[in-house]
């Protein structure tokens, strides 16, 4: 089965400040515009991933067309200009160190859209692990549209308990192409990208096709890919594309970009991953009727009960619920 996960036609900038070209995802910082008015201090006038994107604290602002519009505008200036460098058909292995010091190892690509859904209960190869909001999708695809680049924040996880996939490629490196090292904003830690081979990453595709073989589990679907984060940014390509596909009948989509999305693969066990409980508190309630709706709801047995607080899995995060009893 080949992977849904391919190679990209990938653009680095090349003469310019990465420090100050690379910026945190749009969608963080979205209570502290304070963050956002002193990157874009920093800036100033300095080719940036920040023209390029429209962070989420601006997205009830009563300018947002105009911020798209000179968005887009950038984007084909920055084209035009000759900013870029193009990798054709490529595979970035990416090393990032974490402000924490532990390494998280990743490797860049695009992937199939055709292979993702992410509906409740799907069964695709690509799938999400937490619901998808559907009311954050148009804003964000107001800023797809008519968009001649594409910066998504996307994650997708895999389960290699032997760390044979993306780990392994830690010791090739010597013999790939180091394209960017430097360090990140904000005390964010620092960044190593190195360019893949063509052999490096057929070795690459052929581990995760391994990894999704159907026959060797025994299971008519496998979860091979799951969204780690960046789960709206990748549901919003997927409803473009869509929506692309029902608008224009007569076009042949089948090797279309739209159809694929960058995002970066990263293991499940990697030593860099923590996974912390979400915490949620629960007032004036009635605590027995609520335990015992979610237990049933979440096909538990009654020794899993407690008055107290009340645990679980959902995807790969585990939600804890603290309950308030009424007074």
């Amino acid at each position: 089965m080949p992977t849904a996960f391919k190679p990209a036609d990938i653009l680095i900038p090349k003469n310019t400040d990465m420090k100050k070209w690379s910026v945190i995802a749009c969608d963080q910082y979205t209570s502290e515009p304070e963050y956002w008015n002193k990157l874009y201090e920093l800036i100033g006038d300095s080719k940036s991933a920040l023209n390029l994107v429209l962070p989420e604290v601006y997205l009830e602002s009563p300018d947002i067309d105009k911020r798209i519009e000179e968005i887009h505008k950038t984007m084909n200036e920055y084209l035009e200009s000759d900013v870029f460098e193009e990798l054709k058909d490529s595979m970035i292995y990416v090393e990032r160190t974490q402000s924490n010091g532990k390494i998280r190892r990743g490797v860049i690509g695009m992937i199939d859209l055709e292979e993702y859904d992410y509906s409740k209960n799907s069964q695709s190869e690509i799938r999400a692990t937490e619901a998808t909001v559907i009311e954050r999708i148009p804003p964000r695809i107001r800023v797809r549209e008519g968009a001649s680049l594409e910066l998504p924040h996307i994650m997708i996880l895999i389960d290699d308990e032997n760390k044979s996939i993306v780990e392994n490629l830690s010791y090739l490196k010597k013999n790939m192409r180091l394209i960017y090292d430097f360090d990140l904003y904000g005390g964010s830690g620092h960044i190593n990208g190195y360019l893949m081979n063509g052999k490096m990453i057929n070795n690459f595709q052929n581990g995760l096709e391994n990894l999704g073989n159907k026959e060797k589990f025994k299971e008519k679907y496998v979860l091979l890919y799951a969204m780690g984060d960046g789960n709206h940014s990748l549901a919003t390509a997927k409803t473009y594309y869509e929506n692309l596909k029902k608008s224009h009948p007569e076009i042949d989509f089948s090797n279309h970009p739209s159809r694929y999305a960058l995002c970066e693969i990263v293991n499940l066990h990697s030593s860099a991953l923590e996974f912390e409980a979400i915490h949620r508190l629960v007032y004036n309630t009635d605590v027995s009727n609520l335990i015992s709706s979610m237990n049933k709801a979440l096909g538990l047995s009654n020794k899993e009960k407690s008055d107290q607080c009340f645990s679980y899995f959902n995807g790969i995060s585990e939600h804890t619920v603290y309950i308030h009893k009424k007074t």
